[in-house]
């Protein structure tokens, strides 16, 4: 297997036809077609199929592209880490970091990379949490925000945030308790709405964990929603609740359409770190902004800019 055939492979599903992936490469359809002819027969499989509307990846092919694509950018960034002295941060980094982390942490990074890292391409993806290992694990991403519950074997884990979780419900709801904190049991007790245990690996596993831990019981989850927007929109709309960080849900309390009550429990909260691979090299860049993401969070906790959360001390 050769790179070029990961690079002619990536162009055609890109661009949806044999004509234009040629072109995109520049070299002549035939010489495209038989080079893509020899991967599949390496790797015994079928990566493309052909119909009058263009050329499509198979199963198998929709497979290879994610492989092929984080081949192909460990290719870049071995490059850049090669052309330049150890001392000079320049390079692409992909962060990832879930829905529930993003409200409150990438505009902010997004600022200070511009003016810290000006020679850094930086590349945030938003990203469901049932995704971002799978990622991590296949290099398409460089470093993702999660919580300690990964397989120790594969990644690396420095958790730099500390953030409490807590009760919140649109303005009429009806079975709202009295302001103030609420107990665990009395959290578990109301009707609420969570993303699938697929999907919530930084979120609804870790309460539910913390419930049953703590005697409250399960939760009486009685919705799943994997979209952040949509979950807050049926919390406002419906009579119905939620336990989430108090960041995501900013823009709701500030406007008095969510109230947010803190959960009477010193476990009620997750730490959030660093979470990279430990087979994949970290470049220059990948270092300079795992610092800076660091930076970043702490100085918002500081500032009481990321609501609930403080900087994570062992």
């Amino acid at each position: 297997m050769e790179i070029r055939q990961l690079k002619y492979f990536l162009a055609v599903v890109d661009s949806g036809s044999l004509s234009r992936a040629a072109q995109h490469v520049f070299i002549a359809q035939s010489a495209l077609s038989k080079q893509i002819a020899e991967l599949e027969d390496e790797l015994g499989v079928q990566l493309l199929t052909r119909s009058r509307n263009g050329v499509s990846a198979t199963e198998a092919g929709k497979i290879f592209y994610e492989y092929a694509q984080a081949i192909q950018k460990q290719i870049c960034d071995a490059k850049a880490a090669v052309h330049f002295s150890s001392d000079t941060v320049v390079g692409a980094v992909v962060v990832a970091m879930p829905q529930s982390v993003s409200a409150a942490l990438a505009l902010a990074l997004i600022r200070e990379a511009r003016q810290a890292l000006p020679k850094v391409a930086l590349h945030l993806n938003e990203e469901l949490t049932g995704n971002l290992l799978d990622q991590l694990r296949q290099g398409r991403v460089d470093v993702a925000i999660f919580t300690p519950n990964i397989p120790p074997a594969d990644f690396v884990f420095e958790p730099f945030v500390q953030e409490d979780f807590y009760l919140m419900h649109g303005a009429n709801y009806t079975a709202a308790p009295a302001a103030g904190t609420v107990s665990l049991k009395e959290a578990a007790s109301h009707p609420l709405v969570f993303p699938g245990p697929q999907h919530s690996h930084c979120t609804r596993v870790l309460v539910e964990k913390i419930m049953l831990d703590g005697g409250a019981g399960l939760l009486n989850v009685v919705s799943e929603i994997n979209s952040v927007p949509i979950l807050k929109n049926s919390v406002e709309a419906g009579n119905i609740a939620t336990i989430m960080p108090q960041a995501l849900a900013a823009h709701e309390l500030a406007s008095g359409r969510f109230v947010a009550h803190r959960i009477d429990d010193p476990a009620m909260h997750r730490v959030l770190g660093l979470c990279t691979s430990s087979h994949i090299p970290a470049t220059s860049a990948k270092r300079a902004v795992c610092s800076l993401i660091v930076e970043v969070a702490h100085r918002l906790c500081a500032a009481g800019e990321w609501a609930g959360a403080r900087p994570f001390k062992a």
